[in-house]
């Protein structure tokens, strides 16, 4: 199960958790996992990841026997909800972020909220984004869906364009027409999060699948095996990111007629000490 500290929304937390439960077994379901939880009923559950209530006192611990969570663990969910409770008070919230970063296990705590969420870790998000661009883009779910490669239903693309204008990474002209906007999303450099991983995992998915579903003539795979010292990881992590800034300013185009998803990969295929030595027990 992933760890409840890479989640700064609890709803993002249970929902998560639900959508790999499903992906396991098609057959589960909220009434399965309330029947499991000790619910009386599966309204309660819905309500509460549907974003209709918050849980109370009885629901919390039956979250925590659930989850089998540590105390620390456990305050921390705990915390997640009572800062959903008092998010209209930013005095009060601050004080509870300090106290969660104290406890968190990287000290750290970057408040990502459940659009974000989506919009960081769902590929079609920026897609769809980008899309817009396209001199041919037409507002029509349907059409989206068919002029993507890989599967997204209507009702996904309309809940990413909704999501995509309330982050105000999309606007809609004096026409109504949808153009993005020039904005990103901090997500800060090699800080592992939930939203980032989801991410990372559907792009490797998609790019695996492109090597059998796309023509070679419409996409370029290379590999390089090489060897490296350790200590020199940050300059090529430099060198990369500067190649991506580099490519997208050269040919990245205002009104393009496709979408495509550049991956860079760097990766060690053995294991290393601090020394660079050659490691063959498991983390």
């Amino acid at each position: 199960m992933t760890s409840v500290y890479q989640f700064t929304d609890y709803r993002t937390f249970l929902q998560s958790y639900a959508e790999d439960k499903k992906k396991v077994n098609p057959n589960w379901s909220y009434g399965v996992w309330a029947q499991k939880l000790g619910m009386s009923g599966t309204a309660a559950l819905t309500m509460i990841i549907n974003g209709q209530r918050h849980p109370g006192n009885k629901a919390l611990v039956l979250f925590q026997k659930y989850f089998d969570f540590s105390q620390n663990e456990s305050e921390y969910f705990f915390d997640l909800v009572r800062l959903k409770k008092i998010k209209n008070d930013p005095r009060l919230s601050i004080l509870l972020m300090e106290k969660m970063s104290q406890y968190h296990p990287d000290g750290k705590f970057k408040l990502l909220d459940q659009d974000t969420f989506n919009a960081i870790s769902y590929w079609y998000y920026y897609a769809i984004r980008g899309m817009t661009q396209m001199s041919q883009f037409k507002e029509d779910p349907q059409w989206i869906v068919k002029k993507l490669n890989f599967k997204v239903t209507p009702l996904q693309v309309k809940k990413a364009i909704q999501t995509l204008l309330k982050l105000k990474l999309l606007e809609r002209d004096e026409k109504g027409i949808l153009k993005p906007v020039q904005k990103d999303i901090d997500t800060t450099k090699d800080i592992a999060n939930e939203a980032i991983k989801r991410f990372h995992e559907q792009i490797s998915d998609l790019s695996k699948a492109s090597i059998r579903k796309i023509s070679v003539q419409d996409r370029e795979f290379n590999t390089t095996t090489l060897l490296l010292k350790k200590n020199n990881l940050p300059k090529a992590k430099e060198l990369i990111r500067k190649f991506q800034k580099d490519f997208s300013r050269l040919l990245e185009e205002d009104k393009g007629d496709a979408i495509y998803q550049l991956n860079v990969q760097l990766f060690p295929l053995t294991k290393t000490d601090i020394n660079g030595r050659s490691k063959n027990n498991e983390n």
